[in-house]
């Protein structure tokens, strides 16, 4: 049986084959600080491309990877910084950590249908990728996965995807819009954090808690609505967003940490109920309505901001009256706290509508 082979081209222009020791797998290390290798054409039958397969190699420009390969293990590719397009296959469910770690003049790269998670550090720091099409299909996009894409401006985030880790997305700097679908329900630790372009983001209503750091450093983020679903803001969650000066919380039971907002300057709009929590660094958590009476509550929250310019409305009807909410979201509250069975003299204190102004349908 003919031996499968790798076919190389170094950079004196010059040809190597490389026989596998298994036909279908090229392995561990194999190609590991090539430094002379310019391009690589893998063979058809090749399912496995196992760890550190081309580990720093760091003159290989281009690659082919043939239909049928499955498997992309872990920094296969890391350190490539020549590598400047990929294409991976159909049949890859799976961009393992760090496959393609720090290939630094990366511009594009197809991610086939059937990958279902894009894993640690999968593309991290690869600062020239300008666009990626993540796929139907793709459940989770793991920590750090796109970390340092520097120059990646726009992202949507396909249906199916119901996490994004930590720091998935940090210091993607040129990301300026980020499009995220309902299914999504979990953003962890600093997911957007120095995201320093993000001038727009829409938070999914399927989101409850909005992780320590998510949006911190997002340094062009105007404004932000937190929807009705988020029941806690934590820690620094959009600290030194110093553009920032609209925010409405619409959960009138939401829990926000005094760091939340943590040197966000020009915060001059707020829209939070009366009935919002606010935890301190100890532990120790208040309502807004019993924190009127001792300082004024914005310097729990906002301690950075002009007070005289913070608007507190105390109720759904004081918000609807005085324009900080529509009619739309009024029912749609009203709606949320219905469908809970919430008692009417509860819905009524936390609204602040009499009880003749709504109805159970």
């Amino acid at each position: 049986m003919v031996a499968a082979v790798v076919v190389l081209t170094l950079k004196d222009g010059q040809r190597e084959e490389v026989p596998l020791k298994q036909r279908d797998t090229v392995g561990r290390g194999l190609f590991k600080r090539r430094h002379d290798i310019v391009a690589a054409i893998i063979p058809a039958g090749v399912r496995k491309i196992k760890n550190k397969a081309f580990y720093k190699c760091s003159s290989l420009a281009s690659v082919t990877i043939p239909d049928g390969v499955t498997s992309i293990e872990a920094y296969s590719f890391r350190g490539c910084s020549s590598l400047a397009s990929v294409t991976i296959p159909l049949g890859v469910t799976m961009i393992e950590e760090g496959a393609f770690r720090d290939c630094r003049s990366l511009t594009s790269v197809t991610i086939p249908e059937g990958v279902k998670s894009i894993e640690d550090g999968a593309f991290f720091g690869c600062r020239s990728l300008t666009s990626v099409t993540i796929p139907l299909g793709v459940m989770t996009i793991e920590t750090q996965a796109f970390s340092g894409c520097t120059s990646l401006t726009s992202l949507t985030i396909p249906e199916g995807v119901w996490m994004i880790g930590v720091h998935a997305f940090s210091a993607c700097t040129s990301l300026a819009s980020v499009t995220m679908p309902e299914w999504v329900t979990m953003i962890k630790e600093g997911a957007f954090s120095d995201c320093t372009s993000l001038a727009s983001v829409t938070i999914p209503k399927g989101v409850s808690t909005i992780e320590a750091g998510v949006f911190g450093g997002c340094t062009s983020l105007a404004s932000v609505t937190i929807p009705l679903g988020v029941r806690t803001i934590r820690a620094y969650a959009f600290a030194r967003c110093r553009l920032l000066h609209q925010v409405d919380i619409m959960n009138p039971m939401a829990q926000i940490y005094s760091t939340s907002f943590f040197n966000c300057n020009l915060i001059d709009r707020v829209n939070v109920h009366d009935s919002a929590a606010i935890i301190f660094t100890r532990g120790e958590k208040k309502r807004l309505r019993e924190l009127y009476q001792g300082r004024a509550a914005w310097e729990h929250v906002f301690p950075s901001c002009p007070a005289a310019h913070i608007k507190w409305p105390t109720s759904l009807r004081e918000e609807y009256e005085s324009g900080f909410v529509d009619r739309a979201t009024t029912i749609t509250t009203l709606a949320s706290l219905l469908s809970r069975s919430v008692p009417r003299e509860v819905i009524a204190k936390i609204t602040g509508l009499r009880a003749g102004d709504f109805r159970r349908e």
